[in-house]
C-alpha cells in the first residue's frame, strides 16, 4: 500500500468512525482487531489488510468502498 492509499484509508476509518459516535475499542473489540494494532493503522503507521476492511466495514455497516479510494485517485 502507498503511503498516499495508507493515509487516505486511515483517515476515512477515523471519519467513519468518528460519524458512527463509536470509539477504537469498541470497534477493535467487534472488528477483532487489537487495540494497538488499530489505533497504528488508523495513524498511517501500518497498513491495513483487506480482511481487516472488510470487518470494519460490517461493523460499521457501510460497504468497504467507502474505506478506500476510487483508483483514480490510487
Amino acid at each position: 500500500m502507498t503511503t498516499h492509499v495508507r493515509r487516505v484509508v486511515a483517515e476515512s476509518v477515523v471519519r467513519e468512525l468518528a460519524h458512527a459516535g463509536e470509539t477504537v475499542p469498541w470497534l477493535a473489540d467487534r472488528a477483532g482487531i487489537t487495540v494497538k494494532a488499530l489505533q497504528a493503522k488508523m495513524a498511517s503507521r501500518r497498513d491495513f489488510t483487506v480482511t481487516d476492511l472488510a470487518a470494519i466495514a460490517d461493523v460499521l455497516g457501510i460497504p468497504v468502498s467507502r474505506l478506500v479510494p476510487p483508483s483514480s485517485e490510487r
